[in-house]
This record gives C-alpha cells, structure tokens and sequence, in this order.
C-alpha cells in the first residue's frame, strides 16, 4: 500500500509541474467529496448511505484524457447489522472524455482495486464506475454508478451504488 501511495505522490507532483511548463495545459488535478446511495438488493438492505472523498489527475490532449483516482468511503450501517460500517478505499484508472465543445459535459469510466474492511471481511477485490458529469469553471459535479465484487460475505455478488460528487479541478 505504502508503494501505491509514493506512486500517486509522484504522480501528482509531475502533474503539478508538467502543467506549469506547458502553455497549453495537458494535465489537470481534480477532488470530490461524495455521498453514495446504495442500490443493490443486499448492500442496500445493510447499509444506509456512504460519504467520502477522493482524488486524482487526468493526462491528455483533446477532449480524452488517462485518469487516475484514489479515495476513501464509508458505508454506514444501522444497528441491527453485524457488519459494521464499511470502508472502501479504491484504487482506480480510467478514461475521462468531454461530449461538447468547450469541454463542459463528461463521461468517465474507471477500473481497479477497491480495498474493502469491516468487522468481519478484509480483502481487496475488483472495482469499477462509470459517470456524467459536468464542469462549471473549476467546479465538477459528477452522477456515476459505482461498486465492487463481494466475497466473504453471507452473500457474494457486486455491491453497488449511485454516487453524487462535488468537488474542484485545476488545470486546463
């Protein structure tokens, strides 16, 4: 894990100073803060809402760009569920692409990890969204379907959610 995070430091900070060396900016830098609502069946019976943040970076030219995201979420639990909250770090990469000219309008779709953790389960498994989303300036307000794979729970499948985020870019 302590890789992972050195990697996206790097990252970052090529990020940051790739975009200052270049007159026309190819690099932006983005965080969200999310709130999540479950849909499926069973993650929707065990789990009242999620909240988080998350952040990243997307390399490109035109209107598609390479992203790379991390966060953190916890998914909160009433009572009666002997899980616990859960927590969900994910690990991600994908493509962002702009619909329209003057790049307000987006789609993006990210796959990786998504380290899951409660009480009882505490594995890393595939995770994947995919999103529309606006920018307004520097802020971006996204809608994206989200999830991972569930194992080690009293039922396997894909939990999932829809996400609504809010947050600031800087770049381009």
């Amino acid at each position: 894990m302590n890789k992972v995070i050195v990697f996206v430091w790097v990252i970052l900070i090529v990020a940051f100073f790739n975009g200052k060396a270049y007159s026309q900016k190819l690099v932006f830098l983005f965080g969200h803060v999310i709130y999540g609502i479950p849909v499926d069946n069973y993650f929707k019976s065990n789990y009242n809402y999620g909240a988080g943040v998350e952040g990243g970076v997307g390399i490109g030219t035109g209107r598609t760009f390479l992203t790379g995201t991390i966060g953190y979420s916890s998914f909160i639990t009433p009572s009666s569920n002997h899980y616990g909250n859960t927590s969900y770090v994910p690990i991600k990469g994908g493509l962002r692409h702009y619909l329209l000219v003057g790049k307000i309008l987006f789609i993006n779709v990210d796959a990786g990890a998504g380290l899951i953790k409660n009480s009882i389960v505490n594995y890393t498994s595939f995770s994947g969204d995919l999103g529309l989303g606006v920018k307004l300036g520097p802020t971006e307000i996204i809608v994206q379907y989200n999830g991972f794979t569930r194992s080690g729970f009293e039922n396997s499948g894909y939990s999932s959610w829809i996400e609504l985020k809010a947050g600031m870019r800087l770049g381009l």
